[in-house]
């Protein structure tokens, strides 16, 4: 029974000093960055685009072609397909898809996507503020830094390249993990 009771002892100390030992991660300029980096509000500025159009083909079809959509199939971020009465369909490559924000969503009718036609990066980290243990603001630079197939001439008078803005996120700390209060 002593002996029981002894490793039992042993391995609640060994789980407390594990427990105690773990501790969570520093909110420091790196890992500011790298969370900054992943998150889906600080990709750049994105656009809806219409993914089908079952109004292309028909007896009096109107909308867009494959045609139309000639400069992203060029840019290799989506092919193009067309099926007789049933319209034209997109249908993003690889590259494409890292341009999504989200998933698609509609129906076989009509469905839409969000993507990214002008990139973001975050540039530096500026400062971070402790308000306490599990809080903190994180200020930062960032810029758009190129114009992808997505965008389009409007854009490409609106949107300035490389011109860094400031901006702020706050950041909490749950279960151990620093997550951005999106």
């Amino acid at each position: 029974m002593l002996n029981h009771l002894t490793k039992l002892l042993f391995i609640f100390l060994v789980g407390l000093m594990l427990a105690a030992c773990h501790k969570a991660p520093i909110l420091d300029n790196e890992l500011a960055l790298k969370l900054l980096a992943k998150s889906p509000s600080l990709r750049g500025y994105a656009v809806n685009i219409v993914m089908n159009n079952p109004y292309a083909h028909g007896e009096n079809g109107s909308g867009w072609t494959c045609n139309n959509k000639k400069t992203l199939i060029d840019a290799a971020v989506v092919t193009c397909e067309e099926a007789e009465r049933s319209g034209v369909y997109l249908t993003f490559t690889n590259e494409g898809k890292q341009l999504l924000v989200g998933k698609p969503w509609g129906d076989d009718t009509l469905k839409n996507a969000r993507v990214v036609a002008v990139s973001q990066a975050v540039q530096s980290i500026q400062s971070i503020e402790m308000s306490d243990k599990s809080h903190a603001v994180v200020h930062y630079t960032s810029a758009y830094e190129k114009h992808t197939a997505f965008s389009n001439a409007q854009l490409k008078k609106v949107i300035p390249l490389n011109i860094p803005k400031t901006a702020q996120k706050s950041f909490t700390l749950v279960d151990d993990q620093w997550v951005i209060d999106e």
